[in-house]
């Protein structure tokens, strides 16, 4: 099959662009034609490896420029830059002739359905919760049409991708094609776990609101008040790290930060647990990452990832939103129980094993082959 992946670009380390690129990297391993379309790459470096054979072809919109105007010449420049992304995705898109289509957010659907009468099969794939895909970064004064829009053009894809089933109910009231698929997962691959000796508990994702950093901190104080002589690794970058920076100087409570590395299955065998305190996750990723490790993970229950993944009181905790007294407790009963922590350490390995690419990927190519032979 000939398979072109729309998005905006692979020039950040989120967990969306490396699940896309693991993908990528598997179909074209299958010996399927794999093609990267990005619109904003630019010439930012890709920050995750490709198979060589995926051919990557950036349009170049540069659709971030119009953050530089305001008013009338913000809502010109958008425009001017719509019609570009137009003409240069047809050109490329007909050029390819693909047998499916996947796009990233309903936007992007939208801009193909605009561009041709005879579709290829078009599928939208959700890697964020149903009310955060529509959170676009346009001029207000367009923000309630392109909604409208977007919502109305999505009853025309052939099926959507959700993560999870809570968020599958959500996007079931835009199409009735909803397929539920989990993320492959980067899974630790060595015969080596976490030995739960570290006094480290670690943190890993996006330095913004949606990880619900300010409760973390709050938490941490109170763990550190019991056990000052543990460590709270935080890896990430994003729109609050300069905050963070600020309130780690501010407060000496054992936290550390640190950048993103591609070598995260490390950092999660130095470690003894992970906490997770998002206001909302699709899926988080870092979950079974963590637990292939040997790491249980104290988690809210937030919609609709954790629950998925964590079985609670058996691999880890799951824990109501916003209630910070008990998620404090449940860290310093795992620091407290080494033993405790071990078992569901053994327990979180075996969990983690349902997201494998053996196991992920053929949901993927089942998929594929009923919507292009319902053609």
């Amino acid at each position: 099959m000939r398979l072109i992946f729309l998005i905006d670009c692979i020039a950040r380390w989120g967990g969306t662009e490396r699940i896309l690129v693991d993908k990528m990297n598997h179909f074209a391993q299958m010996g399927h034609d794999v093609f990267l379309i990005t619109i904003n790459q630019g010439r930012h470096p890709y920050v995750f490896e490709m198979d060589k054979s995926i051919v990557k072809l950036d349009l170049n919109i540069q659709m971030h420029f119009i953050h530089k105007y305001h008013g009338f010449r913000k809502f010109v420049e958008f425009m001017f830059r719509e019609y570009r992304l137009y003409k240069r995705l047809y050109k490329q898109i007909k050029k390819i002739a693909p047998d499916i289509i996947t796009c990233t957010i309903p936007s992007d659907f939208y801009t193909i359905l605009y561009l041709y009468s005879n579709l290829p099969v078009i599928i939208v794939e959700s890697h964020m919760s149903t009310l955060d895909s529509f959170n676009y970064h346009i001029p207000n004064i367009l923000k309630p049409l392109i909604l409208f829009r977007d919502k109305k053009a999505l009853r025309k894809a052939n099926c959507i991708v959700s993560l999870t089933d809570g968020d599958a109910k959500e996007w079931r009231k835009y199409n009735d094609n909803v397929a539920v698929i989990p993320n492959v997962v980067h899974l630790n691959n060595s015969s080596l776990y976490s030995e739960h000796s570290k006094k480290k508990v670690i943190f890993v994702g996006r330095l913004a609101k949606q990880k619900g950093l300010n409760l973390l901190l709050d938490i941490w104080e109170i763990v550190h008040q019991r056990h000052n002589d543990w460590i709270l690794d935080i890896y990430g970058e994003g729109d609050m790290e300069e905050w963070l920076k600020e309130q780690i100087n501010n407060n000496n409570i054992n936290i550390v930060l640190h950048k993103p590395t591609l070598d995260i299955h490390e950092c999660y065998k130095n470690s003894s647990m992970l906490v997770l305190t998002s206001n909302y996750e699709p899926f988080g990723l870092v979950i079974p990452e963590a637990m292939s490790c040997g790491l249980p993970v104290v988690s809210f229950d937030c919609p609709y990832g954790p629950r998925d993944i964590i079985t609670d009181g058996e691999d880890g905790y799951l824990v109501q939103p916003g209630d910070c007294e008990t998620f404090t407790d449940k860290i310093c009963y795992l620091i407290e129980h080494p033993e405790e922590r071990k078992k569901m350490g053994k327990n979180a390995i075996n969990s983690a094993q349902r997201y494998k690419p053996e196991k992920i990927m053929p949901i993927w190519i089942e998929l594929y082959n009923f919507l292009t032979n319902e053609l």
